[in-house]
């Protein structure tokens, strides 16, 4: 009986200590270098509930300023729920104009994915080969 509550109070000990790793880091940041246009992209990222995160972005392109204001705060189970490019960010950055290639879109969704937990924190890239 001594044994099964010491592995049941070392297993109360790890939970508490993920959950504490969860909220040790509140935010989620990353840099989304696009490429041509030269618009570095600046996203902060903090979880809300579940499911919903605020967002943040900064940068000196117009269109990126008014999509960030559409994007301000993400329900991730919206995103989850349809078809690829039929997301909310999807459909917002097609609002404001962005180029098909901008990488900024793609980078707010891992962004809240790894801030909500449900993705590694993995950078990611494209490179030509020469």
């Amino acid at each position: 009986m001594g044994r099964q509550r010491k592995m049941a109070r070392q297993d109360a000990v790890a939970c508490h200590y993920v959950v504490s790793n969860i909220s040790v880091t509140p935010i989620s940041r990353i840099i989304v270098e696009p490429g041509a246009c030269g618009f570095t992209c600046k996203i902060e990222v903090k979880g809300t509930g579940k499911y919903e995160a605020t967002v943040t972005l900064q940068s000196q392109c117009k269109k990126i300023k008014k999509f960030a204001q559409e994007v301000d705060l993400v329900d991730f189970m919206e995103i989850l729920g349809g078809r690829y490019a039929e997301d909310p960010i999807s459909q917002a950055a097609s609002r404001c104009g962005l180029h098909p290639s901008c990488p900024i879109p793609c980078g707010l969704i891992k962004a809240v994915e790894v801030e909500l937990g449900m993705a590694v924190k993995k950078n990611v890239g494209i490179t030509f080969e020469e």
